[in-house]
């Protein structure tokens, strides 16, 4: 029988870093993913940028890339396409390494190597961890699927609008510009 190694948060922040591969904790357990194809890359450049503007302009809080790590609990650190932390948050996630918590919002752009299975485990873990507002994004069905904290579940087509006013008041995009 084989046993697994785990590690903590602070023994991932203590190892060196490789640009080779994104890495992740997960209740202990490395996760080594390789970087992000083409397609994965300009999507998130997309939410990012729409996000950075609006936030920025509105002085909401601050939008984290996906080389951000948040420090979910001591055995679980992620690292979301996309990240928004409101403004009032901000001053307790700094710190020096991962942020400490969750995002209030998380934007996970589906690869083809991830199961349905592993998102859904992420989403359980953002919302344990406090998040709001976690979004899926489906590259290849050009939609979002958006899980709140409350137990809700909405799936969103290119005609619709991606709207978060609970997080981002006044924020609106039409889906299918995320994508063109």
């Amino acid at each position: 029988m084989t046993t697994k190694t785990l590690l903590t948060a602070d023994e991932l922040e203590q190892m060196p870093d490789d640009d080779s591969v994104q890495i992740e904790l997960d209740e202990g357990e490395l996760i080594r993913m390789p970087p992000a194809g083409e397609d994965h890359g300009y999507i998130e450049g997309r939410f990012f940028g729409r996000l950075l503007d609006f936030v920025i302009k509105h002085k909401l809080g601050r939008v984290y890339t996906g080389d951000t790590g948040f420090r979910l609990n001591d055995a679980t650190v992620r690292s979301p396409d996309v990240a928004f932390v409101r403004a009032e948050r901000v001053p307790k996630l700094r710190a020096k390494g991962f942020a400490k918590g969750a995002p209030d919002l998380a934007i996970e752009i589906k690869s083809e190597s991830q199961s349905y299975r592993q998102l859904q485990r992420k989403i359980k873990q953002y919302f344990a961890a406090g998040c709001q507002v976690v979004l899926i994004v489906n590259r290849d069905l050009q939609e979002i699927d958006v899980f709140k904290a409350n137990g809700s579940e909405t799936t969103l087509r290119a005609d619709d609008l991606l709207e978060i006013p609970d997080l981002l008041p006044g924020f609106s995009v039409r889906v299918g510009e995320l994508f063109e």
